[in-house]
């Protein structure tokens, strides 16, 4: 069994059932993804799509990578083509335009959105191996194995389902938090899973959909930054090709806070992409908003900022429950840890540890 139907989940499930092992997959939503969320707005056509969570991967990832070329999902190159803008207000100036040098390793993205990965790994699943909008509250050893305590619908109602190995992947603090373990996890397990915050936790993520992508004919590359805010990024949203047009950007936290409703916070960053980009950027043909912080099986209350953090303690690597629990999630990974591709290389870490215990002969076990 597997708990959890994001990317990692979604690829240890997957590996299991390749390999010819009974799994199922067990998710809280009522969709697969997890942290990634494609939107396919209505209206602007069957190739227009955007997405509202885990964007990017990077040409240095080999396992994500990896995983799109055996889904057969293509990738194409962030668009970076043009000058950047810097906007800070408060220095009283007004937006600045600079060159910036192409990052390496390059960012890529994914044709149709992150989302068409987790879709087709759903896809080869079982029909009947996936079960959605159904909560693990607890989970307990026996003698065969393990049973896991479900609610279907949140409606309180429990029922249990026995497995011989489950893999929990969902973020460390959220198990914590969420999951009831018997016997309980070790002190220092529970002390670690505490301490490793959930990536995005606090995220808010704005999206604004054009009729055409104009900044690009202006020899923008639609990249840019603002201390002051709202929006503190802004990078090009466009679909390969350019077929369908936007600009998305991360919402700071103190802007959140200061406006918290929708209506009230949607024209201050509408009129600042107007700053940075023109006038034609403050009305655009949609607007919409992805809160990953009002998401209840992603939000831990503990706030990130920066470069990814120290992901993937040693702990995650060793299974608990006398052998019978594995772990998986992008925060268990120590390469590429808070990224689809850690979520990737834990899914197949932990999915190779199962395989290992249940006796299906050699298996290499990457260890972190």
């Amino acid at each position: 069994m597997v708990v959890g139907a994001g990317l990692a989940g979604l690829t240890a499930a997957h590996a299991l059932h390749a390999a010819g092992m009974s799994v199922r997959l067990i998710e809280a939503r009522t969709a697969v993804g997890g942290r990634i969320k494609t939107l396919t707005p209505e209206g602007l056509g069957d190739d227009a799509w955007f997405d509202l969570g885990a964007t990017w991967h990077w040409s240095n990832q080999p396992e994500v990578r990896a995983l799109a070329a055996g889904l057969g999902v293509e990738t194409f190159p962030q668009f970076r083509n043009g000058r950047a803008v810097v906007d800070d207000p408060s220095a009283g100036s007004s937006p600045t335009m600079v060159d910036l040098t192409p990052p390496s390793p390059s960012e890529l993205r994914f044709v149709g959105g992150a989302g068409v990965l987790c879709r087709r790994l759903a896809a080869r699943l079982p029909a009947d191996g996936l079960w959605l909008g159904t909560e693990v509250t607890a989970i307990g050893r026996q003698d065969a194995g393990v049973v896991v305590v479900t609610d279907e619908d949140g409606d309180g109602a429990a029922s249990e389902v026995e497995a011989a190995f489950v893999v929990v992947a969902v973020p460390p603090r959220l198990v914590v938090q969420n999951i009831a373990f018997t016997p309980g996890l070790p002190d220092d397990l529970v002390r670690v899973m505490t301490a490793t915050p959930t990536w995005m936790a606090r995220a808010h993520k704005c999206l604004a959909v054009y009729e055409s992508a104009f900044w690009r004919k202006a020899g923008r590359s639609g990249l840019a930054f603002s201390p002051a805010g709202p929006l503190i990024e802004v990078h090009d949203a466009c679909t390969d090709g350019g077929g369908a047009a936007g600009l998305w950007g991360f919402l700071s936290g103190d802007h959140v806070h200061r406006d918290p409703a929708f209506d009230r916070r949607m024209p201050s960053v509408l009129a600042q992409l107007g700053r940075l980009f023109g006038a034609e950027a403050a009305d655009p043909v949609q607007y919409v908003e992805r809160d990953w912080s009002n998401d209840p099986y992603t939000n831990d209350e503990v706030a990130w900022m920066g470069a990814p953090l120290a992901y993937g303690d040693e702990a995650f690597a060793r299974p608990a429950l006398d052998g019978r629990l594995f772990w998986a999630g992008a925060e268990t990974s120590a390469v590429g840890g808070g990224h689809m591709e850690g979520a990737v290389r834990s899914g197949r870490r932990a999915a190779a540890s199962v395989l290992a215990a249940a006796g299906f002969g050699p298996v290499t076990v990457e260890t972190r």
